[in-house]
């Protein structure tokens, strides 16, 4: 009898305790799943905040002041000098023109803003033999090491598609466009953000590279038909599969020629980095205070560099920058090639850092606003003019980059609205 009301007690706590189990059980789930959802619904918000801002950008830009769509005549004057400096020029020895383009370099200052120095680079990239030819294996595409007369290494990128081909998927689609890269140095001299690579457009001869190239770049080189030469380099994704292949009957191949920077260069990851996974975000995409965790890991001088290569970005719309070279500590503005994709779309994540952290060096700003008005296009068309593979971009282009300075404009107007002259530094 004692034993069978044990075993009824211990029953009776033993179903007790599943109950209350079961209940802290559903308790837990409910409040856990209810953090979830308020985790959700908060990220979601964040999200709709971000993509406001980015309305408001765009629709701000009917409400800017006349001063941004007019011709500032100070333009003129720059148009001037920089038609002075980056224009051709003829040269005597070689050897001078390269040993001063070295001299050149400062922190990340890759050529002067002024005198005739720069044309006469310009002109030598244009024009000097090419004496050795090997692979550059650094990076995700192909790229080729060519010495010139003089001892001077320049980089050469090749052409990949034609002018008018137009990117319609994620802003970093396709293979770079060696035209992109030219552009970007001219535009960066307009801006005065000199540190882009000096880069001229030019064709070089496949079969005559295949002669003075070194035993591992020949193994790159294939000959379909018995006489066009193609090339598929070595770099993280080269493979035969994918060789580019000079013109049939002449055997050009069409590219870029970018002057190799001297001195030590680092690479660093970029804050804004994107995750390349359509279901995946990062962190920057979803946080609009995101600007305060960088401010706690860059220097003010790196981020400022930051948020001007995101407007030097915008403008060419590459937004493919997921790491940055530096050189003593400065930020360069190398890569280029992932530009001019879409000239119908504007990618104004882009402007991240701009937009979040609401930071401007005032030289920037001031920069800026001397070529509204379509001025911005028409000393960059002067200037591309000299390049050897003129036309680089279309009128389509040349539209977009005035749009696209206008949202520039744009957002800077809403920094001012919220916080005034506080976000120039």
């Amino acid at each position: 009898m004692i034993r069978r009301r044990v075993f009824c007690i211990v029953i009776l706590l033993l179903g007790l305790f599943l109950l209350i189990f079961s209940l802290n059980f559903y308790f837990l789930s409910r409040l856990n799943e209810q953090i979830i959802q308020r985790d959700a619904a908060a990220k979601q918000k964040k999200v709709f905040q971000i993509e406001d801002l980015r309305m408001k950008i765009l629709k701000n830009v009917d409400d800017l002041e006349e001063e941004y769509r007019g011709k500032n005549p100070k333009y003129l004057s720059i148009r001037k000098e920089l038609m002075k400096n980056l224009r051709p020029h003829s040269y005597g020895n070689i050897t001078h023109v390269w040993n001063t383009a070295k001299e050149w370099v400062v922190d990340n200052e890759i050529y002067p803003a002024y005198g005739q120095g720069v044309g006469t680079v310009i002109k030598a990239l244009q024009s000097e033999a090419i004496v050795r030819a090997k692979n550059s294996p650094k990076g995700t595409q192909l790229k080729l090491l060519l010495r010139l007369t003089g001892n001077q290494v320049a980089v050469f990128k090749p052409k990949w598609y034609d002018r008018d081909v137009v990117f319609s998927g994620p802003v970093y689609s396709g293979k770079d466009r060696h035209t992109s890269e030219i552009v970007a140095f001219y535009l960066g001299a307009i801006l005065n953000l000199r540190w882009t690579p000096i880069a001229v457009g030019r064709r070089i001869n496949l079969k005559d590279i295949n002669r003075k190239a070194d035993r591992e770049l020949k193994e790159t080189i294939v000959v379909h038909n018995s006489s066009q030469y193609c090339v598929f380099g070595k770099c993280f994704y080269c493979k035969e599969s994918e060789a580019v292949c000079a013109e049939e009957d002449t055997n050009e191949l069409e590219g870029v020629f970018l002057l190799l920077v001297p001195g030590g260069i680092s690479k660093q990851r970029s804050p804004w980095q994107r995750t390349y996974k359509a279901r995946v975000r990062a962190q920057w995409e979803d946080d609009d205070n995101y600007c305060n965790a960088v401010k706690e890991r860059l220097d003010p001088t790196s981020l400022l560099d930051l948020i001007d290569a995101c407007i030097f970005d915008f403008l060419i719309q590459n937004g493919d920058r997921h790491h940055y070279e530096t050189r003593d500590e400065r930020l360069l503005l190398m890569d280029n090639g992932k530009g001019f994709g879409n000239p119908n779309t504007d990618f104004i994540d882009i402007l991240a850092p701009l937009y979040q952290c609401c930071l401007l060096r005032r030289s920037t700003w001031n920069k800026l606003k001397v070529f509204s008005g379509g001025s911005l296009t028409e000393i960059l068309e002067d200037l591309t003019k000299y390049d050897l593979l003129y036309p680089l971009l279309n009128d389509e282009h040349f539209e977009a980059i005035e749009r696209r300075l206008l949202l520039v404009y744009s957002t800077v107007e809403i920094c001012l609205n919220n916080y005034g002259d506080y976000i120039f530094k």
